[in-house]
Formats: structure tokens, C-alpha cells, sequence
């Protein structure tokens, strides 16, 4: 695409996440959001109306339409990869929220279908490529010699149980791809534990695996926490290195001294996601995709898809 003017918009699924990522392309010079799809009416129009754009119920009209150049996926996971498909195969670029699918077959259709395209138009919503702590940290690698050990812990807030492929898929993923992001190595096989019963799921699940670098790694989850926390710790030959937590005020009341740590997911990566889509906005303009791409989304399901079958049989699984 020849940039003459805005870069126009269309965002697909506006409740919680895809409206803030309207609302935030909204607030970008250069960009005009100019249509959000939900079949959700309610929502569609709530967020037309705030940031002055057209509102559609219909999201394959929006992936199909000719009239924008970028399209943010962030409808159901299930949705993501026909809307996906649609959209590239008009030649639009797109950034879609993670998952890339909710299974193989379906992950690996969108990677057949990019590369039958031709030019790479997917960027895929791995945030954490781009939020601060996370940069750091790959940053300061050089420094710690070769990896042998990556542990990553995941304090999720859900009042509720959840399906146990909806923590391994929607939440956990994120951590999987950390992993590959931060050692740039493959996952070669996992064992996974379930602990903390909930409703025929679990409330815990902790992760052991091995990557081709030679490192081990740990995934802790936490789906009924306390709070909203993600750190990252890795252990070198020379040193380690560990994610800095949100700076936060301190309090120190009746003798106790104390910290807010927060429930909130979108406040903890609130800048990574604004990075994200700038970034994403930046490379429509320049006319080639960067960040996360559909194959890295399809490796993920494949470690996804690895994790459940060793939470059923118990043992080691190969990726």
C-alpha cells in the first residue's frame, strides 16, 4: 500500500480488549479508525460512538471490505482464523489477538493461507514481545552467558472456572511464547501437573519442559489468584536475570507496610499493548508485517496441544 494519508482501521470484536485496541489506534496521529464489527450491537455502537466511526454487526463484512488497510482480530478465539483468512486474502494487513486458533488443523490453515499469498500481512498479539520488562530482560541475555534454566509464573484472577484448554490456550500461550521469544529456542517435549480441582479443571497447572538449547523451563499458572502478576526469571552459565515488577506507591499504615498489586491484566501491560499497535500501524506503513507471526502462533498451539495430552496421560510428551 502506497501511504497517501490515514491509515484507515477496522476493528473486528469490541468488548473489553478489542475496545481498547480501538480506542488506542483511535488516539494515534495518522490513523483513522473507521469502522468496529461486533455482533454484539450494543458494543459496536458504544464504541462508534466514542471514537466517531461506523458501526457494523456483520465482522465478515469488515475482514472482506476493500476500504481498509489494517483489520484488528479480536473477536473469539474460534473466529480468529476464517476472519483471518478473509481479511489477508483481500490483501489486508492484519493483528490478531492470541490465540491464532483454538486448534492445529485450524492454525495451520491460516499459515497455508498466508503463505499461498505470498508477502506476510499477519501479526499475531504476543504483546509481551514489545512491553518494557520482557525487552529487558532478552536485552540483558548477552550479559548471562547460555541459558539453563527459563521459570515463568502466571498469577491469573478468575472468580470462576475455566474449561482447562481455555487456561492452557487464552492464558498459558502467552507464557509459551515468552519462552521461544526470550531463548529464541523450541519447546522439545513437556509434562504437565494440574493441581487445585475446580469444577472438573484446575486451579494451578505447572509446566516442566525442555528446549532444543539444551535449558529446561518451568511455567507456574495461577487461575483463581490473588492478583494479576507475570514475571519471568532466567538462569545463565554467568548470572541470571529476572522481569522488574510495575513500580507501584508504598504504604505504611499501623505498623504494616504495604503494596497494591492490582487485579488488573490491561493495566499491567497497558504500554505493551500501545507499543504493539504502534509498531503494527508503523509496518502498514511501510508495508511489511513485523512482530509475531502466524507461525508462531501455530507453534504455540502445537506446545498447547502437547500440555493437554500430558495433563491426561501424565507423562512426557514430545512437541
Amino acid at each position: 500500500m502506497e501511504n497517501l494519508g490515514l491509515v484507515r482501521i477496522g476493528v473486528i470484536g469490541v468488548g473489553g480488549m478489542g475496545a481498547f485496541h480501538a480506542r488506542t489506534l483511535a488516539g494515534f496521529a495518522g490513523v483513522d479508525v473507521v469502522a468496529v464489527a461486533d455482533p454484539n450491537a450494543d458494543n459496536a455502537n458504544a464504541v462508534a460512538r466514542d471514537i466517531g466511526c461506523i458501526a457494523l454487526t456483520d465482522p465478515m463484512q469488515l475482514a472482506t471490505s476493500p476500504d481498509v488497510d489494517g483489520i484488528v482480530i479480536a473477536s473469539p478465539d474460534a473466529t480468529h482464523p476464517d476472519l483471518c483468512i478473509a481479511a489477508i486474502e483481500q490483501g489486508t494487513r492484519v493483528l490478531c489477538e492470541k490465540p491464532l486458533a483454538t486448534t492445529l488443523e485450524d492454525a495451520q490453515r491460516v499459515v497455508d493461507a498466508e503463505r499461498a499469498i505470498g508477502p506476510r500481512l499477519i501479526q499475531l498479539g504476543f504483546m509481551r514481545e514489545y512491553d518494557p520488562a520482557h525487552v529487558q530482560v532478552r536485552n540483558a541475555l548477552s550479559e548471562t552467558g547460555p541459558i539453563d534454566y527459563i521459570r515463568t509464573a502466571h498469577r491469573n484472577v478468575n472468580a470462576l472456572p475455566r474449561p482447562v484448554a481455555q487456561i492452557i490456550g487464552q492464558s498459558l500461550v502467552h507464557d509459551i511464547h515468552s519462552v521461544r521469544f526470550l531463548t529464541g529456542s523450541e519447546f522439545t517435549r513437556v509434562v504437565a501437573h494440574g493441581g487445585g480441582a475446580r469444577n472438573g479443571s484446575y486451579r494451578h497447572i505447572v509446566v516442566v519442559g525442555e528446549l532444543s538449547c539444551g535449558a529446561h523451563v518451568a511455567l507456574e499458572f495461577d487461575d483463581g489468584g490473588f492478583a494479576y502478576e507475570v514475571s519471568v526469571e532466567v538462569l545463565g552459565r554467568n548470572g541470571d536475570v529476572l522481569t522488574a515488577a510495575p513500580s507501584r506507591a508504598t504504604l505504611r499504615r499501623d505498623g504494616v507496610v504495604s503494596a497494591n498489586i492490582g487485579a488488573d491484566w490491561f493495566g499491567w501491560f497497558a504500554a505493551a499493548y500501545a507499543i504493539q499497535d504502534r509498531a503494527w500501524v508503523d509496518s502498514i506503513i511501510a508495508g511489511a508485517a513485523v512482530g509475531p507471526t502466524a507461525v508462531d502462533g501455530l507453534i504455540a498451539q502445537q506446545v498447547v496441544a502437547a500440555i493437554l495430552t500430558s495433563l491426561e496421560t501424565r507423562q512426557f510428551v514430545d512437541v
